[in-house]
């Protein structure tokens, strides 16, 4: 039996205020005792025990909160793959404050929650006292607006970094939460200051994480981003993308196959060499005709009749001639 975990509260205790809806715009009330939580099927933004109340999104879940969520989620992938090592990412998971008997007192959830590491994590939600916290945290406001009250909670549990979405992409409904932007939130003491550039994930720009978020399609600027910052990553950590057993298996495949036309390449290039020094030793013409053939050898080509036409032959218009008829059965030969 696992040991019991000793709860010594280290982090400011929430709600430091009475609750008022006005602090969750673009949001609702819903009654919700600890003891109906876990039955409860819809995402959270902020839930607390005292008033027994849930603030859920007034629109509910839509594509304008997963498009860019699953989007991220799919960029730290790659970046994964860079870098040559896993990057947990749980998605809404729950950071919840317990009290000193291991009740619930207040419940968050984000809309992507990533770990850089993999945490030996204890239950199924992350206990903001015991932790480990989430390196990154995104909320993506579309009529929501966390600054209002819960980037004030991620700021009390000492959540080190949390990115805010804007999004922009012009078939959403008109918002209500400000200008299209990523907003990059790093923890400095006990409040957060804006910062252009991530500090978890190798000064990943603010700018470019938006761009990310809201293309139709993945950009040559984007990659080129995602590739620095997961191989600047792989450098901290002495590894990359040969590290990551999927791409890098991949990778040794092509490599294998780069190989095998390597020697494929050669193998042609010797032929060539061979029917040229024929010709030349028996003072024949290497025309351009005869060159723009050579350049043409391929796999399928029999390399060993081109070096004995390039011995029998005439002249280089015979030479031709033998290479490129067709080949004769034995019933056609005179």
């Amino acid at each position: 039996m696992a040991d019991p975990v000793l709860r010594s509260p280290q982090q400011p205790r929430e709600p430091r205020r009475p609750l008022d809806l006005a602090d969750f715009p673009g949001c609702r009330a819903v009654h919700l005792p600890v003891e109906k939580l876990d039955d409860y099927e819809g995402r959270i933004e902020y839930w607390e025990s005292r008033s027994s109340t849930a603030v859920v999104i007034a629109e509910g879940t839509t594509a304008y909160h997963e498009i860019p969520s699953r989007g991220l989620a799919g960029l730290i992938r790659e970046i994964a793959l860079a870098r040559g090592s896993e990057i947990l990412a749980l998605g809404s998971t729950s950071l919840v404050q317990f009290d000193e008997d291991g009740v619930r007192e207040v419940l968050v959830q984000a809309d992507e929650t990533f770990f850089l590491e993999r945490p030996a994590r204890r239950g199924k939600e992350i206990d903001v006292d015991v932790g480990p916290l989430p390196d990154v945290i995104l909320e993506v406001d579309h009529t929501t607006d966390v600054r209002r009250r819960k980037l004030d909670v991620y700021a009390s549990w000492g959540l080190p970094e949390v990115w805010v979405e804007v999004p922009e992409p012009v078939w959403m409904a008109r918002r209500t939460s400000g200008r299209p932007r990523l907003t990059i939130y790093l923890l400095d003491g006990d409040r957060y200051v804006e910062s252009a550039v991530s500090r978890a994930f190798a000064d990943w720009r603010a700018a470019e994480i938006h761009r990310a978020l809201n293309e139709a399609g993945k950009s040559a600027e984007t990659v080129a981003a995602v590739r620095r910052v997961g191989r600047r990553l792989g450098r901290a950590a002495g590894t990359g993308p040969d590290d990551d057993r999927f791409l890098g298996a991949e990778r040794e495949e092509s490599r294998a196959e780069g190989r095998a036309e390597g020697r494929a390449e050669g193998a042609l290039e010797m032929a060539r060499c061979l029917v040229r020094k024929a010709l030349q030793a028996r003072d024949l013409a290497i025309t351009p005709a005869v060159e723009a053939w050579l350049e043409r050898l391929s796999a399928t080509t029999d390399t060993t009749a081109a070096i004995g036409a390039a011995v029998e032959c005439r002249d280089a218009e015979d030479f031709l001639r033998r290479v490129e008829a067709p080949p004769t059965s034995p019933d056609e030969a005179p």
